[in-house]
């Protein structure tokens, strides 16, 4: 009897340590993204050269050049994700999600939740608005979960609005990643400012190793 209840402790550790041992997160051109992340992406010609303005959150098949779901520890492929649209003001005539090859179109609805797999430990997110009609932007948050993990990244499409700079994002790629890290140390220790599009990020009107340190903090979620 003692023997079967430590068998059935160690296998229910066991089944904890698997379960803390998933980790994922998302990731936008090949950097890793903090929860709740905000990507914008600015309305360009479509892609087939027909005048019409469309956004693309993957804008080709290499998953370094858009969003993606990237699974760095455990063995559970198979998850669920919801996508809701927060704002939308420039009226796309259709808008577009795919998550693991499952594609859905959204229709009147706001909000879709489907499941996805994950193939190689990559799961590409495409999200499309297409035919934007008029200026504005469109506001959407994905969240997606494996396991007992959930993660979160807001995506924000914008046609003709002016952004307010993200605090943090210092190469102006509309995320705050390790990528603005290291174009803050170009500048000061390089003088190289070629991806320096906002780098006084504590508002004392320089850029110092202040900058940096904000950044971190950003990262760091403080």
């Amino acid at each position: 009897m003692t023997k079967q209840l430590l068998s059935i402790t160690v296998m229910f550790l066991f089944s904890i340590s698997a379960v803390m041992a998933q980790s994922f997160e998302f990731r936008y051109h090949g950097e890793s993204l903090t929860d709740g992340a905000l990507v914008t992406i600015a309305a360009e010609e479509d892609e087939w050269g027909f005048g019409e303005m469309c956004c693309y959150s993957n804008p080709s098949s290499d998953p370094n050049n858009g969003l993606v779901l990237q699974v760095l520890s455990g063995n559970n492929t198979q998850g669920s994700a919801t996508m809701t649209i927060d704002e939308n003001t420039f009226n796309p005539s259709r808008v577009l999600w795919c998550m693991g090859g499952n594609c859905m179109m959204f229709g009147n609805n706001t909000s879709i939740t489907k499941s996805f797999n994950v193939v190689n430990g990559i799961c590409q997110v495409q999200f499309d608005a297409e035919d934007i009609q008029s200026e504005g932007h469109l506001l959407a948050t994905l969240t997606a979960t494996i396991g007992a993990e959930t993660h979160t990244v807001k995506i924000k499409f914008t046609n003709g609005e002016l952004e307010e700079p993200i605090t943090g994002d210092v190469n102006g790629d509309g995320s705050v990643t390790a990528a603005d890290v290291t174009t803050l140390y170009n500048y000061i220790l390089n003088d190289d400012d070629s991806d320096l599009v906002n780098g006084d990020q504590d508002g004392d009107g320089n850029i110092t190793a202040g900058d940096v340190t904000t950044v971190y903090s950003i990262l760091l979620g403080n």
